[in-house]
């Protein structure tokens, strides 16, 4: 009797990481989420299969398109982000969260630090015992800074290709699908189109 013949590709259920935020937030002295739970990995030894369409699911790189740069320039990119997340949280949000009283003793705080990263360090610490639900903060504000980033692509590449009605077809496509969120399906369409 024969061998039951085995599936030439097996199916292998997609691996999810772990509170992978949207590759994008983490101020540089503080580490409530890595890189890898924001932006999801720069350094991907092997592919991760993912047929999750969530937008916390996608790599920021295959959504914009640029998953060709070097290692270096991605981490610097996210750390670009990191910072334009944490200053954009310190300067709105942080005075509709607290009281004027605790942002007064939060700016004293920070400014009795000698250093950057003391500071940095100092904010974190005082907002951590203020703001329970910090981290769920900074993951919502990295969540739409990513989506935001991919709706900004789609606007530039409707520029570049306003004459081309296929392919403003293809932009519409994506862009309902970013709207549907579906997001890997919308990174599939702008990446076929951009090497089109």
């Amino acid at each position: 009797m024969q061998d039951p013949v085995q599936p030439a590709n097996p199916v292998v259920d997609p691996v999810v990481p772990q509170n992978s935020y949207v590759d994008e937030y983490q101020p540089p002295t503080y580490t409530p989420m890595s890189p890898s739970m924001t932006m999801q990995d720069t350094e991907v030894p092997t592919p991760i299969v993912t047929s999750s369409e969530a937008l916390e699911d996608q790599n920021i790189f295959e959504l914009l398109g640029v998953s060709d740069g070097t290692d270096e320039e991605k981490e610097a990119f996210l750390l670009e982000l990191q910072r334009v997340l944490w200053d954009d949280f310190l300067q709105y949000d942080v005075q509709l969260l607290i009281t004027k009283d605790e942002y007064t003793e939060l700016q004293t705080q920070r400014d009795a630090k000698p250093t950057a990263e003391e500071k940095e360090e100092a904010v974190v610490t005082y907002l951590e015992k203020l703001i329970p639900d910090l981290e769920e903060i900074m993951l919502e504000k990295a969540l739409e800074l990513k989506g935001d980033m991919v709706r900004e692509r789609i606007n530039g590449l409707r520029e570049l290709y306003a004459g081309d009605t296929a392919k403003i077809m293809d932009l519409d496509k994506a862009a309902t699908q970013v709207q549907a969120d579906t997001w890997r399906s919308a990174a599939t369409t702008l990446n076929v189109l951009a090497t089109s």
